[in-house]
């Protein structure tokens, strides 16, 4: 038996060479359940900085090459979100700025509802939107050899990626308070998670046999599909919370 993460020849549990298990389970919705989140939230593994610096130079070939069995030089997937989502939250409430102060003047009262709602549950939304992004991917690319679970794998990086890149907004509130300008950052703020969601499903899905012109729109068709419903829900959720 080779190791999946360094292909030496192993005979034992785990491997002599690079330290991983020789149980490399593909994930499904049980094993992301009983071992996946559990290790996201009780444990913290090597890989941090090398995690990080794939998913912003080759995204989807390092989560296709974390699924194939490379996973002892990853960070949790789970993990990884959690403490990002915490850092993220930390500097927001430094900041001053408030959703509502870039919002045109009819959307203001929703903007306040709904940055009260991820307040109040900051992971909790996060962690709702990775299953959409993921039926949405399933989807698209319903042809490919990946489940479900795979595709919560998927983006579940995929999320953690955009808490990064939500970031560097969040440190320029802190020091700059031009609404008008914040404005502007902020709407082309907002374009930088889509074009990285279709990188990363392009990336991804590149080995699944599906021609290039195919895979760009099936990637931004997945993000596009995204949206809407994560639009349907949470104006359903706002609306209540409101009338409440």
């Amino acid at each position: 038996m080779k190791c999946l993460n360094c292909d030496h020849t192993i005979e034992e549990k785990f491997c002599p060479k690079c330290g991983q298990k020789t149980s490399t389970h593909r994930f499904s919705l049980q094993y992301i359940f009983d071992y996946g989140l559990l290790s996201g939230i009780f444990s913290i593994n090597k890989g941090l900085l090398f995690t990080i610096k794939e998913l912003f130079t080759r995204p989807g070939h390092g989560v296709r090459a974390y699924m194939e069995g490379k996973r002892i030089i990853y960070f949790n997937a789970f993990s990884l979100l959690l403490l990002l989502i915490t850092l993220a939250y930390f500097i927001d409430e430094y900041s001053g700025l408030r959703m509502a102060d870039i919002m045109s003047e009819d959307s203001k009262d929703f903007a306040n509802d709904f940055e009260q709602f991820t307040k109040a549950y900051p992971r909790l939304i996060y962690f709702l939107n990775i299953p959409i992004m993921a039926l949405a991917t399933f989807l698209w690319f319903r042809k490919s050899t990946y489940n479900f679970a795979e595709n919560i794998i998927l983006n579940t990086y995929n999320s953690a990626a955009q808490v990064i890149l939500s970031v560097p907004f969040m440190l320029v509130t802190l020091f700059y308070d031009d609404k008008e300008v914040l404005t502007i950052v902020f709407q082309l703020f907002t374009l930088i998670p889509i074009v990285y969601s279709i990188w990363i499903y392009y990336q991804f899905f590149s080995k699944s046999s599906y021609k290039k012109t195919s895979l760009f729109f099936r990637s931004l068709f997945s993000v596009v599909t995204f949206i809407l419903i994560q639009s349907i829900i949470t104006w359903g959720i706002v609306s209540l919370r409101s009338n409440i």
